[in-house]
């Protein structure tokens, strides 16, 4: 070839040339949208408000208000107990429900179906009514 040639010298081949490295890619810090949002994330601080004490006033009138409710309680309980007891002791032949309006009239039945749905009826009704009573209470206490 002359000097002039446009041709490329082909390299000569070592043993060192056919080493390969392995290079590594450097590992970096990687991070999640959530991991970046839960860092932006600040700590919440509790807020101590200080309980001012109650008047007298008050305190009567929280006492006046439980007093009721435990009356109230007191009462739809027993109700609720009078109404168990029944379902406990009826006969289903001889029970009879009577409902009188206020002009007079009177409804008379003596269905066991009937008086059945009436109980069930005024036992959810009765511990529906307690358990209001029994929040209301906790929430005055």
């Amino acid at each position: 070839m002359s000097k002039n040639a446009t041709a490329q010298a082909t390299p000569v081949q070592t043993e060192e040339t056919h080493k390969m490295e392995v290079v590594y890619p450097k590992k970096e810090k990687v991070k999640t949208d959530l991991q970046e949002k839960a860092e932006d994330v600040q700590p919440l601080t509790q807020i101590k408000e200080e309980a001012k004490p109650l008047t007298i006033d008050e305190l009567k009138r929280k006492a006046e208000l439980l007093t009721r409710y435990a009356q109230k309680h007191g009462e739809l309980t027993e109700k609720r107990k009078q109404v168990e007891n029944f379902i406990i002791s009826h006969d289903k032949e001889t029970a009879t429900v009577m409902v009188h309006d206020a002009q007079g009239e009177v409804f008379q039945s003596n269905s066991p179906k009937t008086i059945g749905k009436l109980i069930e009826f005024w036992l959810e009704e009765f511990t529906s009514a307690i358990n209001e009573t029994e929040s209301k209470m906790r929430e005055i206490a």
